[in-house]
This record gives structure tokens, C-alpha cells and sequence, in this order.
């Protein structure tokens, strides 16, 4: 009988730890409406909940949209790295479509996000679904740190449609789902990255290794672009070209 309720206690520990913070997504959501400049809140649906998401229209007529996911704890409109790439990339013949992420209580690390990678699939196939209904082509899949985690566990396990993936600080939890996507794909980190970045930054060439069009990059920046942002949007734009 104790361990019977040992069990259970531990199963319900997990559960707690792993079900997403909607809470924190609502007060996310309320700010980022408030001081949105470019672009237009869009509310998705997975997993039985609306998640909100950013579209922001290309300066150009073109159906090609770029999904842009964001790194640990914070939220589709985050001023490093998510929020230069999705306004700037509409000036390079992208739509862009920034999602949010599940996200947990402040303090869980990356690898506390493994239980809910399933249903980060959920809302990255949710997004793709939107774009297709809006006759709008989901191009490719840009991700930061943990996002880009998210990411590579969606391209590695399930159908999609995206023509190119780019990873920007990507950690060592990217390496196990590296080989098994073929589509191109830019890695691009900094000279001054955390360290799980730069650690497995020959474990991720290796793991990719049968991909011809990967590319590894290494530029004078740390994990969040800081003062950079013009250097990230150069290299991931050119790349894109």
C-alpha cells in the first residue's frame, strides 16, 4: 500500500511539474497586445487550448512564411533574437508567424521541458494548419535555444511541410533528432554561447553529417545576440536567400 501511494504522489508531482502554465501564457499574452508595434495577434488552438501567435505580413507580395519559435520561458514577441528576426524578415520577402510555447513555472531548466515536447508538436502543426487555411506557405521554421529544441524534436517525428529550418543557439538536447531530418538547415551559434551550445557543437555536425545541406556557423555574438541583432539578421536572411 505505500509504495501503491508513493506512486501515485510521484505521478502526481510529474503531472504538476509538466502540465504548461497557462497563467503565465494569459499575462504573457495581455502585455505583449498592449505593446504589440508590428504585426497582429493571432489566436491558435492545440491541445484543447488557444495559444496566441504574432503574424506579421511581408513588405512584398509573397505567400512564403517563416514560423519563428522562442527559447525558454519567454514569449512570441521577446525582444532578443524572436522579435528582430520577425519584423526585420518581412523586409526580405517573409511573412512571419511567431507561436508561443508551452512554458512552465520560473525556475524549470530546459530538460524539465521533455514531457510536453508532444504537444509543442501540436501547436507547430496548428500554425502550419493556419498558414495553409490563409493560402500562405509555411517556408520555413526558425527557432532559438530551447525553441529550438521544440523544433527539431516536431521535424525529426512528424510530417511537415517546411522547406529549410534555421536553429539559433542550438544545445546539446538537439543532437539526439539532428540526424534524422534532411531538409536544409543553417546551425548558427555564437563565439560566446552558453556552454551547452558550444559543447556539442561537434556532436551536432556529426549527428547531421548526412545532411548535404547543413551548415554550421559560428559569428562574434553570445547566446542572445545581445547589441547583434543586425549581425543575426544578416546571416539568417542571407542564408534564407
Amino acid at each position: 500500500m505505500k509504495i501503491l501511494l508513493i506512486l501515485l504522489l510521484v505521478s502526481q508531482l510529474t503531472w504538476a511539474q509538466t502540465v504548461p502554465d497557462y497563467a503565465k501564457e494569459i499575462r504573457w499574452a495581455e502585455q505583449v497586445e498592449e505593446g504589440i508595434m508590428e504585426g497582429d495577434v493571432v489566436w491558435l488552438k492545440a491541445n484543447n487550448h488557444e495559444f496566441m501567435s504574432i503574424f506579421t505580413p511581408s513588405e512584398s507580395n509573397t505567400q512564403k512564411t517563416a514560423i519563428i519559435v522562442h527559447g525558454l520561458g519567454v514569449h512570441a514577441d521577446w525582444s532578443q533574437v524572436v522579435q528582430p528576426l520577425r519584423t526585420a524578415l518581412t523586409q526580405q520577402g517573409f511573412n512571419t508567424l511567431s507561436i508561443q510555447m508551452p512554458v512552465l513555472k520560473n525556475g524549470v531548466e530546459s530538460e524539465g521541458y521533455a514531457p510536453l515536447f508532444n504537444a509543442v508538436d501540436k501547436r507547430i502543426a496548428a500554425a502550419v494548419e493556419y498558414l495553409q487555411s490563409q493560402d500562405l506557405e509555411p517556408d520555413a521554421l526558425i527557432a532559438h535555444s530551447l525553441g529550438s529544441v521544440m523544433s527539431v524534436h516536431y521535424l525529426a517525428n512528424n510530417p511537415q511541410a517546411f522547406k529549410r529550418f534555421v536553429g539559433v543557439g542550438m544545445p546539446d538536447m538537439t543532437v539526439k533528432y539532428l540526424a534524422k531530418i534532411n531538409i536544409p538547415m543553417l546551425d548558427l551559434y555564437g563565439t560566446k554561447d552558453i556552454q551547452s551550445v558550444l559543447h556539442s557543437v561537434k556532436g551536432r555536425a556529426k549527428a547531421a553529417k548526412l545532411n548535404a545541406d547543413y551548415l554550421q556557423m559560428q559569428v562574434d555574438a553570445d547566446h542572445f545576440f545581445d547589441e547583434k541583432d543586425a549581425l543575426l539578421i544578416n546571416k539568417v536572411g542571407a542564408w534564407l536567400k
